[in-house]
């Protein structure tokens, strides 16, 4: 094999560990996912989630455009609460949320569930003592997303196509230790 090639092969197949990495990562993924959506994983428990009590001074309708062309969507709420001089807080709620609901809320005192630590998501919204968004039904949707995501992820393709992604790995970084040892060989017969 002349020694251009064999250099391009030797570099080509020096990548091979990343695809021997990405096939257990693939699987470690869909492991999760199936985790996630069992039990109460996909949602916070109400006990852990933060009261936030105040004044709607504005609502506006956010869109986080990613490099891979997908977009997210949410709804943002500014919160004033009731202590003098706090400041206020940014809540974010769900976009499957209605409109109207949304903008019912501007001048409005409510009570708020928030999880603080899922970029202030909201998980129940009250005025006065009705619920507006209730707990049950942000549960519900948390829920179905992470099934869904479940799926997408648990299929036997993407376990096959793991698999095979290890393989290729493997042979790869296989095929790299004997190409250069071989050039090394070709090298020192030089």
């Amino acid at each position: 094999m002349p020694g251009f090639v064999r250099k391009i092969l030797i570099f080509i197949t020096g990548y091979a560990w990343l695809l021997l990495l990405a096939g257990p990562g693939l699987i470690a993924l869909s492991i999760y996912s199936g985790w996630k959506a069992e039990g109460d994983h996909a949602y916070a428990a109400r006990e852990s989630l933060q009261s936030v009590s105040g004044t709607v001074t504005q609502a506006s309708e956010v869109t986080v455009k990613r490099k891979r062309r997908s977009t997210k969507k949410y709804y943002e709420i500014s919160v004033q609460p009731d202590t003098p001089g706090a400041e206020v807080r940014k809540l974010r709620i769900d976009y499957s949320t209605p409109q109207q609901l949304v903008g019912n809320l501007i001048d409005e005192k409510i009570t708020a569930l928030v999880d603080s630590s899922d970029n202030s998501m909201v998980y129940q919204v009250s005025v006065g003592s009705t619920a507006v968004i209730s707990y049950e039904t942000t549960k519900q949707r948390l829920q179905a997303e992470a099934t869904s995501s479940a799926k997408s992820f648990s299929g036997a393709g993407t376990w096959i196509f793991a698999i095979l992604l290890t393989l290729v790995g493997a042979a790869g970084v296989w095929s790299n230790r004997k190409l250069r040892a071989a050039q090394e060989a070709h090298l020192a017969a030089a």
